[in-house]
């Protein structure tokens, strides 16, 4: 497992500075003080034992107070990350740019690892241990949230969707509830998803849509238009557009076939 990330002592500019860029940053404060500002969440300013978390692509502006050093983790997306735990942890952590303020315990932690920094930092090995633990440090005070082992990371909680679906199949359950409910943001759910079964996770949501009401349709005499209501669909017409695409049948004739159960 590697968990990427390059950790550096940077002095502020004393002139000020504003950019953005294409990874995750943490600043931590060190020795003196900065003045920092985070586009959405306003400015504060950073001294020993506080912090800030700035998402790729945010802007932020920044001017060092004096003579200052700052801990600065670089962790480069494309590159960093072979586990599935690390992009989870890192998910939840850079979900918005914010500020934090830490325990002396972390101070100390800091402290200890800037040293290793000036007498070893140019060691990828070290580098790679620095920035594995301020990362699962900061995620530990900052989330209260324990990661999933590495035997259930990949893996989705089919019957906890299934349920999901079948219990909110009436007002059609999204999939960002989906996801919420795995823990997982949008994205990773799509692409796990995709890679689980095959299917958008709409496509599988609108498959047990369909499967059930063709099911009451064979097995009621729920009239069509509360079969819609009951599945989700917005009106008769919607479904039997549906059932139409996928069998080629309209909910008449599917009524009529014979049911083989």
């Amino acid at each position: 497992m590697w968990l990427g990330g390059v950790s550096r002592l940077a002095q502020m500019p004393q002139h000020g500075d504003r950019h953005h860029h294409r990874h995750h940053q943490v600043v931590l404060g060190f020795e003196g003080a900065a003045d920092f500002e985070l586009d959405g969440t306003g400015g504060e300013q950073l001294r020993l034992g506080g912090g800030c978390l700035v998402p790729t692509e945010c802007g932020h502006a920044f001017q060092g107070l004096g003579d200052n050093r700052m801990l600065v983790l670089d962790v480069d997306l494309d590159s960093a990350i072979d586990s599935q735990i690390d992009r989870e942890m890192l998910n939840r952590l850079f979900d918005q740019p914010h500020y934090f303020h830490l325990d002396d315990h972390f101070a100390t932690l800091l402290r200890g690892l800037a040293h290793e920094l000036e007498l070893h930092g140019q060691d990828p090995q070290m580098q790679q241990h620095i920035s594995a633990l301020l990362l699962h440090s900061l995620y530990q005070r900052l989330t209260g949230q324990p990661l999933r082992s590495q035997d259930n990371a990949g893996r989705l909680d089919m019957m906890r969707i299934d349920q999901l679906i079948k219990q909110r199949l009436h007002d059609k359950v999204s999939v960002a509830e989906l996801a919420d409910a795995c823990h997982l943001s949008l994205s990773q759910f799509h692409l796990r998803f995709r890679q689980s079964t095959g299917m958008t996770p709409y496509q599988y949501v609108m498959k047990h849509r369909l499967d059930q009401a063709v099911w009451l349709l064979r097995c009621s005499s729920h009239p069509i238009a509360d079969i819609a209501v009951e599945t989700g669909f917005s009106s008769q017409s919607a479904l039997t557009h549906a059932i139409k695409n996928e069998y080629g049948l309209s909910p008449g004739q599917v009524r009529r076939q014979p049911n083989s159960n």
